[in-house]
């Protein structure tokens, strides 16, 4: 009788420390995953900034802030989260425990000072007589319009793929061992919050964010692409993205054809 008690009481006990066990696990792995909370105040003022990009670069998620800076983002443990916003330093942070579990973290951005170069306005020779010089402004307004119309002309995507792609392994070597960050960027076209984001940015730094590059590296490669130099400074976020991975999908190929051909 004693040992059926002993026993029994030696079971409860067991399964009372598998109960413990399990629930401090699954504490543990909720601790872990969740959502994330915020506010994003100016640094100086200490007032809140609203429409600020904050994006999960791990798992290819964002939101913006609302006008009292606040934001509320799904996020687990190490996910690293960039903030950006035009005339700001963007800043990236890692989720930790703490974050996880706490109700509102305050996060300050820095704005940014930039440094004007002497700016030259130049005017129009005119020569006071109303005639002649209405005529001096129509053709110059004229040429201007005929140099914008001859130098942003839409690329052509066409058979020619060694002329287009002159550059082929500067486009390519920017690309190369960033699979991972490729990757994640398939991902926006399944994420109609991130496309619609992007399509109202053109900031660039949630595409440098995501890619790992900087804004000189988008130009350069877009230019090699042979991009205008109007659609590259005035495309949305998501524009540049795709054609960013047609740059890179296409300097990929004419790689391969390179080495075929040189094999």
């Amino acid at each position: 009788m004693k040992y059926l008690l002993f026993l029994g009481n030696f079971i409860n006990m067991r399964n009372f420390t598998v109960f413990l066990f399990l629930l401090f696990t699954t504490t543990a792995l909720f601790a872990q995953t969740g959502s994330i909370k915020g506010t994003i105040l100016n640094d100086k003022s200490f007032l809140p900034i609203d429409d600020v990009n904050v994006i999960n670069l791990t798992q290819v998620k964002g939101t913006v802030t609302k006008r009292d800076g606040s934001f509320v983002l799904n996020a687990k443990l190490n996910d690293s989260i960039h903030f950006s916003y035009p005339g700001y330093i963007p800043i990236k942070l890692r989720v930790t425990n703490d974050w996880l579990n706490n109700d509102n973290l305050k996060i300050y951005l820095t704005e940014q000072t930039i440094l004007l170069d002497e700016i030259v306005i130049k005017k129009y020779d005119l020569t006071g007589v109303l005639e002649v010089d209405t005529k001096l402004i129509s053709l110059n307004e004229q040429l201007q319009f005929d140099y914008f119309r001859k130098n942003n002309t839409q690329p052509y995507y066409g058979s020619a793929m060694g002329t287009f792609f002159s550059p082929v392994d500067a486009v390519y070597n920017l690309f190369k061992g960033k699979g991972k960050e490729l990757k994640k960027l398939q991902s926006i076209k399944e994420d109609q919050n991130m496309i619609a984001l992007m399509q109202t940015r053109y900031d660039r730094e949630i595409v440098c964010g995501l890619l790992g590059i900087t804004k000189e590296n988008i130009v350069k490669t877009l230019q090699s692409c042979n991009h205008t130099d109007r659609f590259i400074y005035t495309a949305t976020d998501y524009q540049i993205y795709q054609a960013l991975s047609d740059c890179f999908e296409n300097s990929r190929i004419m790689k391969n054809k390179q080495s075929n051909t040189s094999n």
